[in-house]
């Protein structure tokens, strides 16, 4: 069983998989990731939503399930995946609310984050990706603001159980 913020992830990751194929401009959520701009204060706020999300789900197994869904995963854009959620997810909706996201949001964050966090943690590990073939796909902001607050974003995630956090 996934988590919310796990299957958010994984829906993250299969989305950003398909930018570096294509030029941003053919794909506006693409272009809008790659152009969303992060700042700590928005990182500690998607942490904060982030946390919140997996309490609820954890007292709500069935959220979980309905997460994991083939609607979800195969929505065909951002604006879908939200719309899915709001409707299915009444609770997480107000719960993103209160930490100051819509649904799109949220989602438009975490995946700028979890771009941005996958390059530096590959730096990090010496694998760094050949930064023409992020042109356009991560915002180079986004990766400098993390790897300057690297310590913040690990603790950030182990709070939340993520992988990757320093403990």
């Amino acid at each position: 069983m996934f988590s919310c913020f796990v299957a958010l992830t994984f829906l993250a990751s299969s989305t950003l998989a398909a930018p570096a194929q294509k030029a941003a401009g053919d794909d506006p959520d693409a272009k809008e990731i790659a152009t969303h701009s992060l700042s700590m204060e928005g990182i500690r706020h998607l942490a904060a939503a982030t946390g919140e999300l997996k309490e609820w789900e954890q007292k709500n197994p069935d959220a979980s399930k309905g997460m994991d869904g083939d609607e979800m995963k195969n929505a065909p854009s951002i604006t879908e995946q939200a719309k899915i959620f709001d409707s299915k997810f009444p609770q997480g909706t107000a719960i993103l609310k209160k930490n100051g996201f819509s649904a799109r949001e949220y989602l438009i964050s975490l995946y700028a984050f979890v771009q941005a966090a996958m390059v530096v943690a590959l730096k990090k590990a010496g694998q760094a990706p050949d930064t023409d073939k992020l042109t356009g796909v991560v915002n180079p902001a986004n990766i400098e603001l993390i790897e300057k607050n690297w310590e913040e974003v690990q603790k950030l995630n182990a709070s939340l159980g993520l992988p990757g956090g320093a403990q």
